[in-house]
């Protein structure tokens, strides 16, 4: 007889178990056995998956849970387990609060769940650890293992006696990797797990009853699961009218707004009832509305969406909804992509939204169908290879030293730790190093790590999806609270089989930066640009592309992009979605041939008028999925949905399907005036292409928001870059990537400025001046108090009143301030660096003791007094530190250098001098060339700064080489500017 442990942990309870489900599933099947019970630790994130891997077999499985409960401050575990279907609920909702509850709940809260089981937990109860026998519980029953039975209780208390073995490995020689497990979650338990075959055949009679006695109380907790059909909530619109009379008539309107009677033709009409049709039939049309309804809320509250994403662009009815601003017939889309209906699946509508506001469309949408009915979606989270590694080095006391020095070396290329051991000989070397070559170590630490590897570690949110139902979603899914919104605990791959459906709302960075474009151009330029009616064929937009100059621009700032753009050579809308749908591994070979037949250096092939029509735009590649389905619709005479679906077999390779396909498929061409010899070439040609073909709705959506920012940077550049810089928020070498190439367009870029700066990049004067937040050490909420000081107090005079004002904000010290002055942002001050950082370090200075007793007194005649007759004593600064060191470590590279240890600071700038005009300015000479001319003159070759931009200078008729004396020193100089990088030099001095 084998007992149904009604006790097992696997690896969905965190780093508790190394029972995997799957193999779990193969173990049950092979035994036969009947029932199982899963309890994971307080959750139920492997129910789905179980259900899955049980489907279709004679194995039902039993939930529960495995809680910490708390008895007067101590901690005991308890089983828990619904009575019936009914009772599931409970059961659920008992999860939930648990584990908002950080994983514990105490003994009197379990007695509001009326409809509950409570068993002790064999080894960590109540009664096993303190002999005591709870009679404040209900439904309450104690477990023993079966090998450490409590004769003289189960004597006394047989009813409320069951056998459960502690079950979280199946095989032994795992509870070294539990104990190693134990030792990551900083957990001191020892007990000894008995193996998942420790079902023992009992000889005595008593034993054999209690065994008995406790499978049949397993089987009388044993319930389906059911699946439900799609369950979404109806859309309540105003007229209250049914969903579908409500859908059409709404379309109907936004047919008479966006079309007039000669653009709305019978394609379009045709289409738009073909459409209809279909969602009518599949009952979906609360689906479009809902979206409808965000998508409109989204806009009419300035938050930017993106034109599409995914197969939905296809949709003629989501873009007359203004989900999507892709027209499918403009851009020959066809629908069956987005909804086949010979594939009964729910429509999948994706929509990008500007990435700052994407909390406030989830908001929304728990506003309007209710807290209960709305959540986001777990994920979960495994250890990789190298975290497994590094664990496992932790918990055996290797050295943090050592640990890195082994975990650097992991690979990418390698499946498992094993292989990596096997075949990266310097990860070998450097783990065989431990212990000074403790081989019997280093083997159980591998092995441990390996065992551990893909174990799911914890949970974590899906980054845009979201579920809604028409009921609460803990009736039909285990929830847990986090934040404050609902998660389900089912992941999304599964949500499905529960009746419900997934909608995407994701976060786009870019849909934030052409925001902060377009409000820049009319804050500084009074333009509105509605980019949804722009020119689609603007010369400067396509020049910017082919000449790769392509930084900050969505998917095309890649090496790899920038050169497949030049080899094209960008003239036209289609380019940029064929290059971004084949500049993939694999397709990627038919750049070369895309460019060569584009340009006319290469013959495109004939194959059939009908194919070479579809593929014509494409030079004969096919690129797209679309072509796909149009190919087999005029050469086999199918349906667009017939070739939707062919098209999925051959692109998932179902070699078996696929030869069924192509007979299908030449029977039809043949039978539609076809020979067979073409029709099989036809079919060859797309199943060359099938595994690669991409989704060209999918590619039209995006290449449109390529095109935007390529438009946007010809045309606006200061305002594109600034929102560059923005964008990049405290990623210092992308914002210097973004800065560089601005100044290389003659733009003005200004290091953050204390008076300016603000947490994004502003726009002052035609200069760029960049956030505070890019400087190292000054993190955003620093950022965020020092501008609303500085807007409190209208700006900063000097470095006394600097000092005076902020020093109102909590948390901003001395540590702060002098990160600030040594990143040149306190530069409108014009002390030198030396002078800041002395008045603040030193004990007891005047400066220091004035601020001290004088923060309550900003505004009184003796303060400002003081602050308006601020002088402090003045110390040079070692320009070198200044410039190379100070303002190169903080910002990552020279801005605004200033010349801040010469006074007086009113010299004028490379930057603001007027070409043709001479000048006197002091400069910092970076280094010196000589040189000769073409008619035989030397000269001299400086490279000088004084401000943002390095220049060139020129001394000609000269060979004297005496300035390489004063190379990183400072210059008096008189010049005359020749261009933006160019002054010649009449004559010079040492400052």
């Amino acid at each position: 007889m084998k007992l149904i442990n009604l006790h097992l942990n696997s690896t969905f309870s965190f780093l508790q178990s190394t029972i995997e489900i799957e193999k779990l599933i193969d173990i049950l099947k092979k035994e036969n056995r009947e029932y199982f019970s899963i309890t994971e630790r307080g959750n139920f994130y492997s129910l789905p998956l179980v259900l899955k891997k049980i489907e279709n077999s004679n194995l039902k499985a039993i939930f529960g849970l495995d809680l910490d409960v708390l008895i007067n401050n101590q901690i005991y575990r308890f089983l828990v387990y619904a009575k019936n279907k009914e009772a599931f609920l409970e059961l659920k909702k008992l999860s939930s609060f648990y584990l908002k509850n950080n994983e514990q709940i105490e003994l009197n809260k379990l007695n509001e769940f009326k409809d509950l089981i409570f068993i002790e937990h064999p080894i960590f109860g109540y009664y096993k650890n303190t002999k005591v026998l709870l009679n404040n519980l209900q439904n309450h029953y104690v477990s023993f293992q079966s090998i450490d039975l409590d004769n003289e209780f189960i004597n006394k208390n047989y009813s409320k006696t069951l056998i459960i073995n502690h079950n979280a490995i199946i095989d032994f020689d795992d509870n070294e990797i539990i104990l190693t497990l134990n030792k990551m979650r900083d957990q001191k338990t020892e007990a000894i797990f008995e193996s998942f075959y420790d079902n023992i055949n009992f000889e005595n009679n008593e034993q054999k009853e209690l065994i008995e006695k406790t499978n049949d109380f397993a089987k009388s907790l044993y319930f389906s699961i059911d699946k439900n059909h799609y369950i979404l909530p109806k859309y309540p619109n105003e007229k209250n009218l049914p969903s579908d009379i409500y859908l059409k008539e709404l379309l109907t309107s936004q047919v008479q707004r966006m079309f007039n009677t000669k653009t709305w033709n019978d394609e379009y009409k045709n289409r738009l009832l073909y459409e209809f049709d279909i969602i009518k039939k599949l009952k979906f049309e609360d689906y479009f509305l809902i979206i409808y309804d965000w998508v409109k809320y989204a806009k009419e509250n300035n938050i930017s969406i993106g034109p599409g994403r995914g197969s939905a662009a296809g949709s003629l009815i989501c873009y007359l909804l203004n989900i999507t601003e892709v027209d499918p017939l403009k851009f020959n889309l066809i629908f069956e992509r987005f909804l086949n209906p010979l594939r009964i699946t729910m429509p999948d509508i994706d929509i990008d939204v500007q990435d700052d506001k994407r909390e406030e469309i989830i908001q929304y949408l728990v506003n309007k169908y209710g807290y209960e009915n709305v959540s986001n979606i777990v994920t979960f989270s495994s250890l990789g290879k190298k975290s497994a590694i590094r664990d496992v080095l932790r918990v055996n006391e290797v050295s943090p030293t050592q640990i890195n020095n082994i975990s650097k070396l992991i690979s990418d290329k390698y499946e498992s730790l094993e292989e990596e051991f096997e075949k990266n000989s310097k990860f070998a070397l450097e783990l065989a190093k431990i212990d000074n070559n403790d081989e019997q170590k280093v083997k159980r630490i591998l092995n441990h790590a390996s065992r551990i590897s893909g174990f799911y570690r914890q949970t974590g949110t899906h980054a845009a999806g979201v579920v809604i139902s028409n009921q609460s979603l803990i009736n039909l899914i285990p929830i847990q609270q986090v934040d404050s919104i609902q998660q389900s605990q089912i992941s999304m791959e599964y949500l499905e089989g529960f009746g419900l459906i997934k909608m995407d709302v994701l976060g786009l960075k870019t849909l934030t930066t052409i925001k902060e474009i377009l409000s820049s151009i009319k804050k500084f330029k009074n333009i509105d640009i509605d980019l949804s009616k722009i020119d689609l064929e603007d010369k400067k937009a396509f020049e910017i592309l082919s000449k790769g100059n392509t930084a900050g621009i969505f998917q095309v700032e890649s090496p790899i992009m920038i050169n497949a753009l030049k080899k094209i050579g960008v003239n036209k809308f289609e380019d940029i979605v064929a290059i971004i749908s084949i500049n993939r591994p694999g397709p990627a070979i038919n750049i070369p041939i895309y460019a060569k037949r584009k340009q006319g250096l290469e013959v495109t092939p004939k194959v059939d008028k009908e194919y070479d029509k579809i593929v014509s735009s494409t030079y004969g590649i096919i690129i797209y999925q679309e072509q796909i389905m149009e190919i087999v619709q005029k050469v086999a005479n199918m349906s667009f949905s017939e070739a939707d679906s062919l098209r999925r077999i051959i692109s998932k390779k179902k070699h078996e399907e696929m030869k069924q396909q192509k007979e299908i498929f030449i029977s039809k061409a043949i039978n539609n005036n076809y020979k067979k010899e073409v029709a099989e070439n036809i079919f060859n040609n797309i199943e060359r292409f099938a595994e690669y073909g991409f989704n060209k709705s999918h590619a039209v959506s995006y290449s449109l928001l390529t095109y935007y920012m390529a438009y946007l940077k010809a045309h606006y550049p200061l305002e594109f870059y600034a929102a560059c810089i923005s964008s990049a928020h405290g990623a210092q070498e992308t914002i210097i990537k973004y800065a560089n190439e601005a100044k290389r367009m003659n733009l003005l870029v200004k290091s953050p400025n204390i008076n300016y700066s603000e947490i994004n990049a502003t726009i002052i004067n035609n200069a760029i001046i960049l956030p505070l937040i890019m400087i190292k050490g000054i993190g955003p909420e620093i950022v965020k108090n020092i501008v609303l000081n500085r807007i409190e107090f209208k700006g900063y005079k000097n470095f006394a009143d600097f000092l005076l004002k902020t020093s109102l904000i909590k948390a901003f010290g001395t540590s702060a301030i002098e990160t600030l002055i040594k990143a040149n942002a306190l530069r409108d001050f014009k002390l030198s660096q030396n002078t800041m950082l002395n008045e603040i370090n030193k004990d007891n200075s005047d400066l220091m003791l004035f601020v001290k007793f004088n923060k309550d007194n900003i505004n009184n005649i003796e303060t400002q007094t003081y602050i308006n007759n601020y002088q402090p004593y003045k110390i040079i600064n070692d320009i070198q530190e200044e410039l190379q060191k100070n303002e190169l470590n903080l910002l990552g590279t020279n801005f605004d250098f200033s010349i801040s240890n010469i006074e007086p600071l009113n010299t004028i700038t490379f930057d603001e001098m007027h070409i043709g005009n001479q000048y006197i300015t002091l400069a910092y000479l970076n280094n010196l060339k000589t040189g000769v001319a073409k008619n035989g003159r030397p000269y001299l070759k400086l490279e000088l700064q004084n401000s943002n931009n390095k220049i060139t200078g020129y001394i000609f008729n000269s060979a004297d080489e005496s300035l390489k004396n004063y190379v990183k020193k400072v210059l008096e100089l008189v010049v005359n500017k020749k261009d933006e990088n160019t002054v010649y030099i009449k004559s010079w001095k040492v400052k």
